[in-house]
Order: structure tokens, then sequence, then C-alpha cells
């Protein structure tokens, strides 16, 4: 068992022995207990070292003045037989008051923000009723009677007025302390007996005249000193007193009884010393109690203004709030709208966005008899435009964009833009004539010039078509849209192309030849053929042209087909690296032999790469090859445009060419075909398109490619006829003074074993074969 627990059995011991005790015993039994509450309060302090030590010190010196008093008082007793006054026990006694009542006043911390006022009406309230009863069984009795002196009733009434101060300090420590935990509740019924037991012995006093007091009071006393230790024992002392005021401004059920209790008091003292004690000539002493039932109204009624002005006060506070609530409830559903608008709208054009066109779609598809129209489009040369001039001027091009766009649409249908120059409109319930003519008037009006910042700018656009219907859903609506989209580019763009079930079908062989493409890279699987470059005056092989082959599963795959694929995705890098390596070591023994070089086409791709360059020397020392031995074939279209956007083309073929590689152009003729060119290119070769080989001896054609010819001599470049397959061709090339040709007339691509057996056959030598034909 704790501390508290055994104080507190003790205690109640001695309350229930003190009653039966005589004066001299009882007041020993008194002294005590008290020093024991001394004790207690000290041991409490120091072992649960409450933040607020002052009340508790207070506490423990109006104890120790009470037992001084009280043992002062019972040794004058013992050695006299009477209590003489004024002495030393009267300063002693008086003296333990004002220690209590800073015990108490200290137990509850002001709260500054509340008037000083408003917490002594409750205290106020208490007093008054308690007044009343001071007088009625207390002051008037002790001042009607002629046992005390002048001086004794003085000190009687002294003490009475000092207790009603402790009914108001203790009201105001029970009514506001914020920490209600038992050692709270143990103090709150030790000052409550202390006082009842002062006015129990001061009643019996008035009317006994004894100054040794009654049998009820000392136990108070006693219960009271108990109470007050086990409180200091008690653990939850240490965070009980010095905490700040609590505001209770609305007042509790049980508090209002006591007031309506309070409130009747006086008046009914008064009644009853009017009608039954008070003889006639004193009526006039029940002006006291009238008196405190007046001041106990006048503070219920300041109590209840005060209820009404905080009534007011939250009132205001809630309109306030109120008021407050409404204008974020605007706020917040303003910038809901305005999210919300946000996550559905562009922010650069003001259109709608991806998701709008979702949700959107979303609705319309739920109409199972509707068609819809989906039109997917994107600008052709956009990037050129950023590019060239910077994406502020991008941007705005793009603002002006969706400006057209939303003249050739109406309010109904929904226009969005997917990001950089992709456009989307949903056209709701429309036949496909319409959905053909608005995307035909997009193509229109946006081929038209743009004024922007100053400068004419131009591009077009490519569209796709769609025509929807339930059950597709959105995302497959848009992956057919945009497969629509994809072949109106691929057709040449400024266009409009519809979606037709092909295009998936094609797509998904594009998608499945480009994951071949990828394990075709990862395993080796190409293989080189070789087409032989032949001198028309001797028919010497003088360069044989590498050219790739893929036959995934024994399956062929023309070139045509997965060389662009391979562009797309970027394979094309590894796969030309790969050929570059192949086609240095196959021709290295024909180089020796027959002193024959290769010829290696090159993409616009490889040519962007920074290391292409040791690509190339890497592929020559691998396999211990002179420069020489190595031609670089580059299409006409590629080659142009990739030295004009790109110096660095330029510089890097040139450096090449210092190592002894060659450069020949593919496919001249049929491009940007300009002397200008010719003369700032690094190009040792001229290769003639096939649409220049003639064919008979028109006149026309003779005369095109007799320029090509003149025009490579004339610049010291020598020139090569692509797709000879007759004798014919190569007679008249002769003619026309062409120095080499390749074709089917002299040999169709072979493997390196099969070509390797003609060369050793013709000791290197190609005449060409009548009979071969092109296959």
């Amino acid at each position: 068992m704790t501390a508290w627990r055994w104080y507190a059995g003790l205690g109640l011991g001695a309350v229930i022995l003190g009653g039966f005790l005589p004066v001299i015993p009882r007041q020993i039994l008194y002294s005590l207990v008290g020093a024991s509450t001394v004790v207690a309060v000290s041991v409490g302090v120091r072992r649960h070292r409450p933040a607020d030590r002052r009340t508790w010190w207070l506490f423990g010196a109006g104890l120790t003045c009470s037992v001084l008093g009280a043992g002062a008082w019972a040794v004058e007793y013992t050695l006299t037989g009477a209590v003489g006054f004024p002495s030393v026990k009267d300063a002693l006694f008086l003296a333990a008051y004002p220690f209590f009542g800073g015990g108490l006043i200290s137990w509850v911390r002001r709260d500054p923000r509340r008037p000083r006022w408003e917490r002594l009406i409750d205290s106020g309230i208490v007093a008054s009723g308690v007044a009343a009863l001071s007088w009625t069984f207390i002051v008037y009795p002790m001042l009607s009677s002629d046992r005390f002196d002048a001086p004794h009733k003085t000190s009687h009434l002294m003490y009475a007025a000092i207790d009603l101060l402790l009914v108001v300090v203790a009201t105001r420590m029970a009514f506001t302390s914020s920490v209600r935990n038992t050692a709270y509740r143990l103090i709150c019924v030790a000052a409550a007996t202390l006082i009842t037991g002062d006015i129990v012995y001061y009643v019996s006093l008035a009317w006994t005249g004894d100054p040794r007091g009654d049998s009820v009071s000392p136990s108070m006393y006693l219960f009271a000193y108990a109470l007050l230790g086990t409180g200091a024992l008690h653990p939850t002392m240490a965070e009980a007193a010095g905490r700040l005021e609590r505001a209770q401004q609305v007042i509790p059920r049980h508090r209002i009884y006591l007031y309506s209790v309070l409130s009747l008091i006086g008046p009914v003292t008064a009644i009853t010393m009017l009608l039954v004690t008070a003889p006639l000539p004193s009526r006039s002493w029940a002006v006291v109690p009238l008196a405190t039932s007046i001041v106990t109204s006048v503070l219920l009624i300041a109590r209840l203004s005060q209820l009404v002005q905080f009534a007011n006060r939250r009132v205001e506070e809630l309109d306030a709030h109120a008021l407050a609530l409404g204008v974020a409830l605007r706020e917040q559903e303003a910038l809901r709208q305005q999210l919300t608008h946000r996550a559905l709208h562009d922010a650069l054009t003001g259109l709608g966005n991806r998701a709008l066109l979702q949700e959107r779609l979303e609705h319309a598809l739920t109409r199972t008899n509707a068609a819809h129209g989906l039109l997917l489009l994107d600008l052709d040369g956009f990037k050129d435009v950023n590019d060239s001039f910077g994406h502020p001027v991008g941007d705005a091009l793009l603002m002006e964009v969706a400006a057209r766009l939303l003249g050739e649409v109406d309010t109904a249908d929904t226009l969005v833009r997917l990001g950089g120059d992709e456009f989307a409109i949903l056209l709701e319930d429309v036949p496909v004539l319409r959905v053909n003519a608005v995307g035909q008037a997009v193509v229109d009006a946006l081929a038209l010039p743009y004024q922007i910042g100053g400068r004419e700018l131009s591009v077009t656009t490519s569209v796709g078509t769609l025509l929807v219907h339930a059950p597709t859903t959105p995302a497959e609506a848009l992956r057919n849209a945009d497969l629509a989209l994809y072949a109106a580019k691929a057709a040449g763009k400024n266009r409009l192309a519809a979606y037709e079930p092909r295009l998936a079908s094609e797509r998904h062989e594009h998608m499945r030849l480009a994951s071949d493409l990828r394990r075709a890279v990862a395993n080796d699987e190409f293989t080189v053929n070789y087409q032989p470059v032949v001198d028309l005056s001797t028919g010497r092989v003088t360069a044989v042209e590498a050219l790739l082959r893929w036959s995934p599963d024994g399956r062929p795959v023309p070139p045509l087909e997965f060389i662009p694929i391979a562009e797309q995705y970027g394979l094309i890098v590894p796969i030309g690296a790969w050929v570059l390596q192949q086609a240095c070591r196959d021709v290295r023994s024909w180089h020796d032999r027959f002193g024959i070089s290769v010829t290696v086409n090159v993409s616009g791709r490889q040519l962007r790469e920074p290391d292409f360059a040791q690509t190339v020397l890497s592929a020559l020392r691998g396999a211990d090859l002179p420069g020489s031995a190595l031609i670089l074939e580059i299409t006409e279209t590629v080659l142009v445009s990739s030295s004009t956007e790109n110096d660095e083309v330029t510089v890097l073929l040139s450096a090449l060419r210092e190592e002894g590689v060659r450069v020949a152009v593919d496919d001249f003729g049929t491009g940007y075909s300009s002397l200008a060119y010719l003369r700032h290119l690094p190009v040792d070769i001229l290769k003639i398109d096939r649409a220049f080989t003639p064919e008979g001896g028109m006149a026309e054609e003779m005369a095109f490619t007799r320029a090509i010819v003149e025009l490579g001599n004339s610049l010291r470049l020598s020139s090569i006829a692509e797709a000879v397959e007759t004798p014919e061709q190569a007679e008249r090339l002769r003619e026309l003074d062409c120095p080499q040709a390749q074709g089917y007339h002299f040999s169709r691509p072979l493997p390196a074993e099969d070509l390797n057996e003609v060369l050793n056959a013709g000791n290197g030598i190609l005449h060409g074969l009548p009979t071969v034909a092109a296959t």
C-alpha cells in the first residue's frame, strides 16, 4: 500500500477517535495530526517535485501556525484552567489564515486575457449565501449576546469575516482550476471541511459562550488536515497546482442548482428572523440577510449578463466564422473550377487537353446507336520551326494554329491539344461526309502562311480520321486514329487518311518486325551480299556494294521493309556498325588480289552519331585495310540535308577523306542535284539513279544521263550508273563515256563465298552476260 493510502487510513482513525476525547487529549491529537500533515506536505513536495511548490509550502506554513496555536492553547488551558485573551495562540491562529488563503489563491494562475472581476462573480455568489448564514447563526447572536465583551466580540467577528474571504478564494480555486485530479479533489474537500469546522465552532461559541468549543469542529479540523496531508502525498499533486485557470463561460447544471439554493438563503433566513426568532424591536437585523439576497441577486444578474455577453460574442464569432466559411467555400469552389479547368485544358492554347478528350469520348461512346468522328492531326515541319527560330516562335505558331482550328469547328465539337504539335477533334453524332469535310477544311486552313514575329512561316498538317462506334473504347479509338495519322504522313503529309482495318494489321506487323529486329541485332542474324561495280571499258570489278540481308526463320524480308523500321527505332546504328566490320573483313582478300574496294551504305542517323568516324576507322584497322578500300555511300537527300543543318557532318566526312575513305552520292539526280551543292560537299563519286539509266535510244533519256556524266567529269568526280540490266543499257553508257556501272547485267548480289568464286573464275573481270535478266 502506498504512503498516501496509509496516511488516509490513519487520518480517518484520528478523526473518529477525536470525537470521543476530552479537551486536552483532543488538542494533543489535533497537534499531532497537524504536525504529521506538515511532514506529509514536506515529503510530498520532495518526492513528487511539483512544478509549483509555493502553494504547498504556503499550506505547510499555515498548518505549522495552526499546530503551534493549538499547542499554545492546550498549554495555557492545562496550566490555568482557562484560555486568556489576547494571547500568543491568537496571533498564531490568525497567522495561519493568510497562509491558507495564499495557498488557495496560488493554486490557480490568473489568465490575463480575462477581466479580473469575471472570476470573482461566482465566488461572490457563494460568499453572499454563506454571509447570510454567518449573520444569522454567528454574527447576530454574538452581537446580541451579553456573554462577550467588546474585545472578544471583535476578535470572533474578525474570524468570521476571514472565513468569508476563505470562502471566496476556495470557491475561485474550486470553480476555475483546469486540472481536476485526485489531489485537487482532496484539497477542495479539505478547504470546505476546514471552513465548515470554523463555522461550526463559532456557531457553538455564539450560542453557548463556551470557548472550549464543541466536539464536532475538532473532528472536522482533523479530517481537513488528514485530507490535506493525503493530497500532498498523492502522486497527482505534481500536476495539480499552479496551472492556468480554466475559462468556463457556460455554467454547469449542478452549479445552477447551487446558485438556486444560495439565492434562497437570504430570504428564508430573513423571514425566519422576522416571524420566529427575533423579537419585534430587533427586526431591523433582518436587513442584513435581505441585503445579502440583494447582493446575490445582483451577482446572479451580473453572471447572467456575463453569459449574455458571452453568448453575443459567440454569436458574433459564429457569424464571422459563417461569413468566413462562406467566403472560403466560394474561394474553394472557384479554385476547384480553376483546377478542373486546368486539369482539362491546355495552358498554352486554352484548348482542351487529353483528359478532356478522354472524358468526352467516354461519354459519346455510351450512346450505342450513334456514330462519331475523331480526327487526329499534327503539323508537318513544326520541329524545323522550333529548331530554326526557337520555342517562343513555336508557341506563337501553336496559338495561331489553335485559333484557325477554332474557326473550322462548331461550338458543340471538342477541340483539344494533345501535346506538342498534335491536336484532336471530336465530332459527335455526325456522318462520315462531315468528318471528311472538317478534315479537309483543317488541312486547307493550316496550309496558309503564318505571320509570326514579323516573319512568314509555312507549315502543313497531316490528318487521320476515324468514324467511331460503340462499343469501341477511348483507348482503341485514339489508337486507330493515330494509325490513320501515321498513314497520312507515310503517304506524303499535308493530306487526309481514313482509318482502315488493314492499318492495324500493318502496324502489328511493323511492331513484330521491330521486335524481331532487336532480337536479330542481339543474335547477329544478318548477312551481307555483294554486288560488283564494273569498269565499262575493261570489265574489271573496281568495287563491290555491301547489301544487308535478313531472313528470320528462313523467310527473306526485303530491305525496303526492315531498313525504315531499323531507322525509326535507332537499330540502324548497331546494324550499320556490324555491316562496316563485316564488309571490311570480307573485302580484305579481294582488295589484296584485285584492288577491289567496298561500298557501304550509311544512313543519316549514323552520320549524327558522335563516334561514327571512330567506328569507321576501327572497322578498317580491324580488317587491316587502307582507307582507300572503303567507300561510304550516302543518299543525296541525306547528305545535303545533314550537311546544311550540321556543319559537323561536313567536317566528319572531310576528316575521313583525309584517311583515304571516299564518299559516294547515292541515287544522284533524284534529290537536290545542284552544282552549288556538289562544289562544297566532300564527295568523290556520283551514283546515277536507276531513273536515269537509259532504257532505249530516246534522245531525252540520253541527254539526262550525258548531263550527269559530264557534270561529274567537270567536277572530277567518278560516275557509276545503277540498275544496268541489259547489254543495250551497258552499251549506251559506254557511248556516253560513263566509266562504271553495276546491275544484274553483270551480277546479282551474291554472298561472299559465291562472289569469291566468280571473281576467281574471271580473275576480277566481269563483262556481263547477255542471258542474265533482271528478277
